[in-house]
């Protein structure tokens, strides 16, 4: 009897990540406990307070938090390090877990540097390289990734990256794409609107989901509005996201003349159209019901790892365009595609554009070529409704290669392997 009983036992996935406030890792993490919980008993670690920073997506499995407070000196930061390290020892002893998946950097740490017996999996979610905080972590992650016995990367050139720079071996990588839940999507596209929104209107919207972030490229995003609301006036643009930038953007549309909507601190999400010309939602917790009014989704990232926003507007049929950044993009908008060596690429899914260098311009600095190809485009595919349901319709149906049951069978076969 004990022996039957022991071979029913579920394995124990641990699965480490700073908090579950926002973020796409944080979001790919709570996903992770969904698809896995039929076959695995789950524990979720945070490491920081649930007062700083409230749990904001639905998970699966046992929640456990170290209510950490967000430190910026060095020694704090250090102590809090250490206490993570010892408190995940413990807890994989006790829990006696088998496998432990981490996100974002201080949670790989700690799962590194807590082994005992089980597995340990790191999960990057972006382009090393171009992420990095600095020489210090740099040579924090050359000591510690390379002691996992899995990295996993979303996509190709992300593994790549990881590889050429950060000291990982070949042989213990794979990658595994981010999975989506279509039905729960459509049902979320679906949901009524705020009852003040209007639906039919006379504007054409473009849309952005993503934190306020340098990351984000947004002053670019501005200046090419900028140029289109020249020729287009009826154009209006909506970012869902909130983040560090968030002052600095409103201030840089101001120098350009954009009449903006702050959002962000509102309960009542409800744009005004027909006053202001960029509205900032701020946080949405269903930011697919603003894509009823969106026309185009715009993407203006420096850099990447799997966008989940970018895959989501597709699922949902908004035709995109984004920069070719180094990783993400093209795996969605120009699959199996190598080089491109003339831009804007534009393909049956959408729209790729050349990467942008990161830096900031001043708001009054001439337009420079990477903006100007986009303002060309934008304003040809304002009058373009045909070009734009068509890619609609095709990006739609390609994007269920990335549905939870196919990416769910890479997971087991990973997670159950006993080599």
């Amino acid at each position: 009897m004990e022996f039957q009983q022991a071979m029913q036992q579920k394995r124990r996935l641990l699965i480490i990540v700073p908090h579950l406030r926002d973020g796409g890792a944080q979001k790919s993490a709570a996903r992770l406990s969904e698809l896995l919980h039929e076959e695995f008993d789950i524990y979720i670690l945070t490491f920081f307070s649930q007062q700083d920073f409230p749990v904001a997506y639905t998970y699966q499995g046992t929640h456990i938090c170290l209510e950490q407070k967000a430190r910026k000196n060095p020694f704090s930061k250090i102590f809090n390090a250490f206490r993570r390290i010892h408190f995940l020892r413990k807890l994989k002893r006790e829990k006696n877990i088998d496998v432990a998946v981490s996100y974002l950097h201080n949670a790989h740490t700690a799962n590194v540097l807590s082994a005992v017996n089980e597995k340990v999996f790191i999960s990057l979610r972006t382009l090393l390289s171009q992420n990095v905080g600095g020489k210090r972590q740099a040579a924090s992650i050359k000591r510690t990734y390379h002691k996992a016995n899995v990295v996993i990367a979303q996509n190709k050139r992300t593994l790549e990256d990881a590889i050429e720079n950060f000291n990982i071996r070949p042989d213990q990588t794979t990658v595994i794409p981010n999975f989506y839940n279509f039905d729960t999507i459509q049902k979320h596209y679906q949901e009524p609107l705020p009852a003040k929104v209007q639906t039919d209107t006379k504007y054409f919207v473009f849309n952005q989901v993503g934190r306020l972030h340098k990351a984000k490229g947004q002053w670019h995003l501005l200046r090419i509005f900028r140029q289109v609301l020249e020729h287009s006036p009826q154009a209006r643009l909506m970012i869902a996201g909130d983040g560090p930038l968030r002052n600095f953007l409103i201030d840089y549309a101001a120098q350009l003349q954009i009449k903006v909507q702050d959002l962000t601190d509102s309960d009542s999400k409800i744009p005004d159209l027909e006053n202001y010309q960029l509205i900032l939602l701020g946080f949405v917790k269903n930011p697919y019901q603003y894509y009823q009014l969106t026309d185009m989704f715009l993407f203006t990232s420096l850099y990447e790892g799997f966008p989940n926003a970018l895959a989501e507007a597709m699922i949902c049929g908004i035709p995109a365009l984004s920069t070719d950044c180094k990783a993400g993009p093209r795996e969605l908008i120009a699959p199996g595609v190598e080089t491109i060596n003339d831009y804007p690429l534009e393909t049956d899914l959408g729209v790729l554009f050349p990467a942008f260098d990161g830096e900031i311009i001043d708001a009054d600095a001439p337009i420079i070529v990477e903006e100007q190809l986009w303002i060309d485009q934008l304003e040809k595919y304002i009058s373009m409704p045909e070009w734009r349901a068509n890619v609609s319709e095709k990006a739609r149906q390609q994007m269920r290669i990335y549905n939870k049951d196919n990416v769910k069978k890479n997971w087991m076969s990973l997670l159950t392997d006993e080599t």
